[in-house]
């Protein structure tokens, strides 16, 4: 501003007289204009309770102007509660005056306070005309005429309640022709409305009859589509789609004017997870509204999900009343968790039976070898080939152990004098053991044992071994000719003999008196342990004595207090391992019969793989079904999950996952193992022995069926993907299928092979490979043959591009199935892995968090060309270098949100990549807090699962392909890792259970405080009453709940650590107290130097 400015504006200033004049209107308003009289004449002629007004003026001085004039006039500020409104504009361009006072921070409740009547007027610009909400009014004024039509109509609309006006205040100079002609185009408004209503009603009462007469019906069920409910239902069935982050779920609608035909016609567009084939659609005709354009193209898209099998006969989604989709999403897990089955087989009794024709019986050679190769045999006879037996172990002891084996033996004629003279043998051997446990008279056993060395001399043999002698015997047999001692002043107990001593040992003797002297001396003494009271020697016991029943411990009987049973020891040793060896072979029996009836077709030649299938924990025999299972689980899901893709080609991840959810679920399976009789076959009784007793055809044929028993719903389950993985085990797919077909029939089980190929003829063809893909594919190691597959496994389900694109969802369905499958597969086949080891190992290697770190690590350099301008020159040239890509580059996608999730997640890993890194390749335990507090989102770990998928299908199911890659990843080589050096894998917060073990962890949300003493949201752990830890901030729910059970278990620990090392000490020291004891104890007794009792 100039200096002249300056003193002509000062010289203003001192002139204004500094008294606050008389604002009151009372005495002259002859000053106002007479537009302005007429203003408060309407306002006091319109004014009442409910008046809510709007005043129209040009310009922001006129609005203050006017506010002011109305708030202080005597005849207008009792009644007006005033209030401003102006637009906002910070233009550079827009001048701004002295004259403008208002504050435009008070008009910021001005339209609240209109709304709730706290206000009655509102002085305002054009601003208010549109896109502003404001309540209906009851009175509009034009304190201007309105430049044109439009504002006429836009504050005419405004006045929207009922009885309400609107005034238009004009000038003297305008005069009533001015008047008259706003009258005219109000009139001649209302008429072109009035015209166009009827022309609107006129179509829209023929577009009602077309419309009345578009439907479409299900003559089946009577389902009824028609275009007034076509855009709800279409709307319904994308809502139903699978739910993905940051991806649409509504149908897309273009509208399009047809000059030609004046009309509108409609494009409706689908979310990409829905099959190309019936992705897009169009309307059938040309319609006058854009409204029923819409319908006409949803009428269309709806007819052809159904045609495409998408929506069933009552036109409703799948999920909703498909009987076996609706199974899957409903009741999959509503099942009954425990179930009535039919008892255990009893194999004995088909053995019984045969009996009645015994001329062609079979005889088997059952060999007892010791560890120090001494070999025991005897001869089995049963009208029945033990194919199946095998071998197996039997345990004397904590160090001595049997093997055993029978053989499948041969068919052999024997008469009726030889099979009683079996029988009879068979019962001297069986009464030597447990004769006060066997039927007087009878002898009609099952099986029947012979020593080899006296098969033709049964009657010799006989003559030689019942009965007892007297124990001199001992001093003329061979220690191992001899029988069991029995001690008659104890009810002829059994005891093993071990030696003859001449007499006692000089510490046993009751008294001094010389031993020539005495005449009640004994001739000489038996040295003996007492026979061991186990009855179970087909599992281990432990090396601790007290857990021993063997009799170790021996002791001394006066000669002539005892009788030595005739049949050898080695048969009595042979008759306590009878029990145990028929348990061995009715288990081996119930398999057989399994694989002879209800797995006939699947040909298992590894009787073995089937006991261990049908073998429950519980029942504690040579090895149990969960590794078999875990095998069975992912082999089941890899075939239900390519079979489902390739039958259902149309069908979106939603729906396959929906089906493969029923058919591999426990209570469907259960439900198989029922229908079929497996439940049978299922071993759950454990076996001890203890009350066994010999066992009778007599009886045996005449038992009643065997009682039902209860079992859990899962085990039924289990058993059933036992099977499958031992069939995958025995002959791989094709017999996985067969075995297959027998529990889920409802189902086709093609060949692999044809599924494949169905998947593979099914590619889109027609999407566009992008011209940088070429780069992914040496990423992945992998040049694909169809190259569509790659495009569509990177195609997140957001995408919307010029042609639409499949997203990744299908093969990430199928790509899941593969990696599982691999992963467990080879876990298996490595061998003598426990299942809980096998579990944790997959948990680790298919978890999202960690597929997901191996996306964002798995990357290389490509050449990078740039042209630029020398700024000094003017000239262009191309500067090269390289740039680093990941997978996850190549990641198509169309939302915003993606691509700061994106950054987000990249920023995370570039922090924590070496210590994850450096946990992977060099730690020893697997790195579940850090994972989880990358915690990358899951469309990282989908990209690559959908990977698998489409090198599986465009390498026509190669699964070494799909290993190569999964090598390239790093997932294999983590896994021979994990194999060779025994990574600790468990969960932090599984461990921290483990660690407190019956006490309850608990996870309590609290506020913690920073460094600079602010607060901050923090997770507190607890075990029992005891506060571990707390852990503050975080991402999510399960990073803060991880990384706080991680520091926990390190607390724990070193709490652990700390308390062992202390129990050390006072362990020490306890010894040192013993040893200084025995010092002072000068005790020289030698009874000490053998455990020894004496009896009689």
């Amino acid at each position: 501003m100039e200096d002249e400015e300056k003193d002509y504006i000062l010289k203003a200033f001192v002139e204004v007289d500094p008294h606050v004049p008389d604002n009151s209107f009372n005495q002259d308003d002859s000053r106002l204009s007479p537009k302005v009289h007429c203003l408060i004449d309407t306002i006091g002629k319109e004014m009442h309770a409910s008046l809510s007004c709007l005043v129209f003026v040009k310009t922001r001085a006129a609005v203050a102007i006017l506010a002011a004039l109305l708030s202080i006039h005597h005849l207008t500020r009792s009644v007006v509660s005033l209030g401003t409104y102006c637009g906002t504009s910070n233009s550079d361009k827009r001048k701004s005056y002295v004259s403008e006072l208002l504050d435009t921070k008070d008009q910021t409740t001005a339209l609240d306070d209109l709304r709730t009547g706290k206000k009655n007027m509102l002085v305002s610009t054009s601003v208010l005309e549109e896109g502003i909400d404001v309540s209906a009014c009851n009175c509009v004024i034009s304190f201007d005429k309105p430049p044109n039509l439009k504002t006429f109509i836009q504050r005419r609309g405004r006045a929207r309640q009922s009885m309400s006006r609107c005034i238009v205040l004009f000038g003297d100079t305008e005069g009533e022709s001015s008047i008259s002609k706003w009258q005219d185009l109000e009139e001649d408004m209302q008429q072109v409305y009035m015209d166009d209503m009827r022309q609107l009603q006129d179509i829209s009462r023929a577009e009602i009859v077309e419309e009345a007469h578009r439907e479409f019906i299900v003559h089946r069920t009577g389902a009824k589509l028609t275009l007034h409910d076509a855009v709800q239902h279409l709307s319904h069935f994308c809502a139903l789609l699978p739910a993905t982050r940051w991806a649409v779920r509504t149908p897309s609608f273009l509208i399009k004017e047809n000059d030609v035909k004046q009309g509108f016609e409609a494009r409706v567009i689908l979310p990409n997870s829905v099959d190309a084939s019936v992705r897009e659609a169009h309307s059938r005709q040309v319609w006058t509204t854009e409204k029923f354009a819409k319908r006409d193209a949803a009428f269309e898209a709806y007819i052809a999900l159904y045609h495409t099998g998408l929506v069933n006969d009552n036109l409703l989604p799948l999920l909703g009343l498909d009987d076996e989709v609706a199974q899957a999403y409903g009741s999959a897990e509503k099942r009954e968790n425990i179930v009535e089955i039919s008892g255990q087989l009893n194999p004995w009794s088909a053995i019984a039976q045969d009996w009645h024709n015994p001329s062609r019986c079979r005889e088997s050679i059952v060999t007892v070898q010791a560890g120090n190769g001494k070999i025991f045999e005897m001869s089995m006879i049963a009208p029945y080939s033990f194919s199946s037996s095998g071998r197996f172990d039997l345990y004397w002891d904590a160090k001595e152990a049997y093997t055993v084996t029978i053989d499948s033996g041969k068919v052999v004629e024997y008469s009726a004098t030889d099979l009683d003279l079996s029988r009879q043998m068979t019962e001297a051997i069986l009464s030597s053991i447990y004769k006060h446990r066997m039927t007087l008279d009878k002898n009609d056993f099952p099986l029947l044992f012979v020593p080899i060395s006296y098969g033709n001399n049964r009657q010799e043999w006989l003559e030689n071994n019942l009965g007892r002698s007297s124990s001199d015997v001992v001093l003329s047999y061979q220690t191992d000719r001899l029988g069991l001692v029995r001690d008659l002043q104890n009810q002829g107990t059994p005891h093993i003999f071990l030696g003859v001593e001449a007499q006692l040992p000089e510490h046993l003797r009751v008294d001094s008196t010389p031993v020539g002297d005495d005449p009640t001396h004994e001739s000489f003494y038996l040295k003996v342990s007492r026979l061991s009271k186990r009855a179970d020697f087909l599992h281990q016991i432990g090396t601790d004595l007290s857990q021993s029943k063997s009799g170790a411990a021996y002791k001394y009987l006066p000669a002539s207090k005892c009788e030595v049973d005739n049949l050898c020891w080695s048969y009595s040793k042979f008759a306590l391992f009878i029990p145990s060896i028929m348990h061995s072979l009715e288990v081996a029996m119930v398999a057989e019969h399994l694989q002879k009836t209800l797995l006939s077709q699947v040909q298992i030649s590894n009787s073995k793989l089937v006991l261990t299938a049908i073998s429950s924990s519980v029942a504690r025999e040579a090895s149990n079904y969960q590794t078999l299972e875990l095998l069975g689980d992912a082999v089941l899901k890899f075939i239900t999950s390519v079979t489902m893709s390739a039958q259902h080609l149309t069908w979106h991840e939603g729906y396959l996952s929906l089906k493969k959810g029923y058919l591999v679920s426990n209570a469907h399976l259960a439900s198989a193992a029922q229908r079929t009789g497996l439940g049978k076959y299922i071993l759950t009784k454990t076996f001890t022995g203890l009350k066994w007793r010999p066992l009778y055809n007599s009886a045996l044929c005449a038992a009643p069926a065997t009682k039902s028993r209860n079992l859990s719903t899962k085990t039924l389950a289990d058993v059933v993907e036992a099977l499958l993985g031992a069939a995958y085990a025995d002959g791989g797919f094709p017999k996985a299928l067969v075995c297959l077909a027998v529990f889920v029939s409802e189902v086709s089980w093609p060949p692999l092979s044809q599924s494949v190929q169905a998947l593979n003829h099914a590619v889109e063809l027609n999407t566009q490979f992008p011209s940088h893909f070429p780069h992914l594919e040496s990423l992945v190691c992998h040049v694909f043959a169809s190259k569509p597959l790659l495009v569509e496994a990177l195609t997140h389900p957001s995408y919307i591009g010029l042609v639409p694109a499949p997203s990744y969802q299908r093969l990430e369905f199928l790509g899941d199935a593969v990696l599982d499958f691999i992963v467990t597969t080879d876990m298996y086949e490595y061998g003598h892995l426990p299942h809980h080891t096998m579990h944790l190992l997959r948990t680790a290697l298919v978890n999202a968090n960690f597929l997901g770190f191996l996306c964002m690590d798995l990357s290389m350099n490509i050449s990078r060309s740039e042209v630029v301008e020398d700024k000094a020159t003017r000239e262009f040239h191309a500067i090269h270098g390289s740039t680093s890509v990941a997978v996850w580059h190549f990641m198509r996608s169309s939302s915003p949100e993606i691509a700061t999730a994106q950054d987000h997640c990249v920023a995370r890993f570039n922090t924590m990549r070496t210590a994850i890194r450096a946990a992977l390749d060099h730690g020893a335990c697997y790195p579940w807090v850090e994972l989880t507090t990358l915690g990358p989102e899951k469309f990282f770990s989908d990209i690559i699962e959908s990977i698998i998928g489409a090198i599986y299908v465009d390498t026509h199911g190669s699964l070494d392909a799909c290993r190569s890659f999964l090598q390239t990843l790093g997932v294999m080589p983590y896994l021979r890792k994990a194999l060779v050096e025994s990574i600790h894998l468990l969960h932090p917060k599984e461990e921290l259970g483990q660690l407190a073990v019956s006490e309850k962890v608990t996870y309590e949300t609290c506020i913690g405080k920073t460094a600079e003493g602010q607060d901050v949201a923090a997770l507190r752990v607890l075990v029992g009453k005891r506060e571990i830890c707390t852990v503050e901030g975080g991402k999510s729910k399960i990073e803060v709940e991880t990384r706080a059970a991680g520091e926990a278990v390190r607390i724990l620990k070193e709490q652990e650590k700390v308390e062992a090392k202390v129990d050390l000490e006072d362990f020490r020291c306890g010894l040192c107290g013993i040893e200084a004891f025995e010092d002072d104890e000068n005790d020289s007794d030698e009874n000490h130097d053998e455990m020894m009792v004496i009896d009689g």
